[in-house]
């Protein structure tokens, strides 16, 4: 079998990377590959709940909870205040 320009350059690709630190390889992917293969769950327990709020709108940050919660929590603002 004969060695061909493709061998050639798989290999010398495998050598480069081989050669990268983590850092270096990482840097030259999107965040949403840098997150592939990655279980949710551990990323989230990576970070406490105040910082998986940070940047998102308020209307992100209400989603999902019962209305009755937010007034209730609204009105207790108010009182204290």
């Amino acid at each position: 079998m004969a060695y061909t320009m493709e061998d050639f350059l798989r290999e010398t690709h495998e050598l480069v990377l081989a050669n990268m630190t983590p850092e270096e390889r990482l840097k030259g992917l999107d965040p949403e590959e840098r997150l592939k293969g990655l279980d949710p769950d551990e990323i989230l327990q990576r970070y406490d709940p105040e910082e998986r709020l940070k940047g998102l709108e308020p209307e992100e940050r209400l989603k999902g909870l019962d209305p009755a919660t937010i007034e209730a929590w609204l009105a207790k603002q108010r009182r204290d205040h």
